[in-house]
């Protein structure tokens, strides 16, 4: 059967740009639809970039990248900790310019990029993927033999349950926040302040771009629907009235410019990311940490495994879901122990005075110190609670 282009990739966030440049490079068609103008101008989301993305994915010099040097934490029960570093962890960028700089670095030879346009409708046979959208106005359809979904947390192919159906609401979060602009400059340090004065079961954050920042909370969404206070009360609380970050925000005059709200996967490794001729990837394969969620880095590499995988099925022409499959296996060994463990971890941090971690484990020095790598982006989930775990547990957590 002919179809239209090799690839179809829904969605130009991280994932879907990534996996685009990555075709790119080993020359496969491929067609990405994207229902926003700009990738990223809708997107609510912190923004930050840990230094291992920059350097892998070539992406140092993003415009309005603002450099981050220390973490500042704040635990259930216990003071607020703040924890510096000497060379900057990460950036934080507002997801409009990170998109901006992954379009342009797609040369668009082997294959195109469709900007306002919705896909409708996805249809799987034995031969191929047809997608239905909508462009200016005027429904057409298009055909591949294999497509990677990156459309976010509700994904296109959810809609039909054509690879799995959405995680319960105990695995996904909602989340709320603040655009704010600022008369004067914040220091590099990003925020992450745990535990129900901040969140219904979540967290909340203060991420600085130099004269702007993004603040934020957010929760497991069954415990937002369960709570009293609605979500933008405890982001009020936190801006109001929770130091140093009200003291701080009041001190550079930071004015509320925008209210966003998102669903993000805090559900750990989701199986199948796979099926139907159908890849998942970044949000749409759970592809986010459930500690900080955090989803840039994850999704930049489900994307570029996705696109090899794509030019590894039509090199062979086997498209079943055995060949689908050596997807799941890349990106799990890639960093599925990140979501494994920090699935773990997050109950722990939630939990007021818990004695499954010992209060050890997140009052000591060393331990605030590899907490903050961690949320950094500079140590994995599993080697942080190696390394700041009681003794206790260290047995049990190195025989899983």
């Amino acid at each position: 059967m002919t179809t239209d282009t090799s690839v179809i990739i829904i969605g130009a966030g991280p994932a879907g740009l990534i996996a685009a440049r990555r075709l790119e490079e080993l020359n496969i068609s491929y067609i990405l639809l994207s229902r926003e103008s700009t990738p990223g101008i809708d997107k609510a989301c912190g923004g930050y970039v840990p230094s291992r993305s920059l350097e892998e994915f070539n992406l140092e010099n993003i415009p309005g990248a603002y450099p981050i040097k220390s973490i500042r934490m704040k635990f259930p029960g216990l003071e607020v900790k703040k924890v510096g570093f000497e060379n900057p962890v990460g950036v934080n960028v507002s997801r409009e310019k990170l998109g901006r700089m992954l379009l342009s670095s797609i040369p668009q030879s082997t294959g195109e990029i469709w900007l306002d346009t919705e896909c409708n409708w996805i249809e799987v046979s034995k031969d191929s993927c047809t997608i239905q959208y909508t462009k200016e106005n005027i429904r057409e359809s298009i055909s591949c033999q294999i497509l990677i979904d990156a459309s976010g947390a509700n994904p296109a192919s959810q809609r039909t349950s054509i690879v799995r159906e959405r995680p319960p609401n105990d695995q996904l979060g909602y989340a709320v926040q603040y655009q704010m602009k600022c008369k004067e400059s914040l220091p590099g340090t990003n925020d992450f302040f745990y535990g129900s004065e901040f969140s219904p079961r979540g967290y909340a954050w203060n991420f600085p771009r130099d004269r702007e920042t993004v603040v934020g909370t957010g929760g497991l969404v069954n415990k937002v629907r369960e709570s009293e206070r609605r979500a933008f009360d405890y982001l009020n609380h936190l801006i109001n009235d929770v130091e140093p970050i009200s003291r701080e925000l009041e001190t550079v005059g930071a004015e509320i410019v925008k209210k966003e709200a998102a669903l993000m996967p805090l559900a750990g490794i989701v199986s199948p990311s796979y099926g139907n001729r159908i890849l998942l990837s970044g949000d749409a394969a759970c592809h986010c940490s459930p500690i900080s969620g955090e989803g840039i880095h994850y999704s930049m590499i489900g994307g570029l495994k996705a696109a090899q995988t794509a030019a590894r099925c039509l090199k062979n022409g086997d498209f079943s879901n055995r060949a689908l499959s050596h997807y799941e296996r890349e990106w799990t060994k890639a960093f599925g122990s990140d979501l494994k463990w920090g699935l773990w971890l997050q109950k722990r941090f939630l939990e007021s005075g818990s004695s499954s971690i010992g209060s050890t484990f997140l009052s000591s020095d060393k331990s605030t110190r590899v907490i903050a790598e961690m949320l950094a982006g500079v140590r994995s989930v599993r080697s942080t609670i190696l390394a700041a775990a009681p003794g206790y547990l260290l047995s049990k957590i190195r025989r899983k």
